[in-house]
């Protein structure tokens, strides 16, 4: 299992698309391969804003949660 990677804005902002598109896709009267993408497009979103993980972030050596990042007492001038 990866470690963390997002923070949490980020995580807040992928849950709320998630759920956007997974209403739009699943409103729709007929389910075709564009819908059936945008609904697993979503379902990854909704998870990634569950779990705070994203594997194309960890791919990428990507990491938005706040651990990365000194303080400015700890900072060497």
């Amino acid at each position: 299992m990866i470690e963390r990677n997002l923070g949490n804005f980020e995580r807040v902002v992928r849950f709320l698309l998630g759920v956007v598109f997974a209403m739009w896709a699943l409103s729709q009267p007929a389910m075709n391969v564009i819908e059936w993408f945008v609904t697993f497009v979503s379902l990854a979103l909704i998870l990634n804003g569950i779990f705070s993980r994203c594997y194309v972030w960890y791919l990428l050596d990507i990491d938005t949660t706040q651990k990365g990042k000194r303080s400015p007492s700890t900072t060497i001038c």
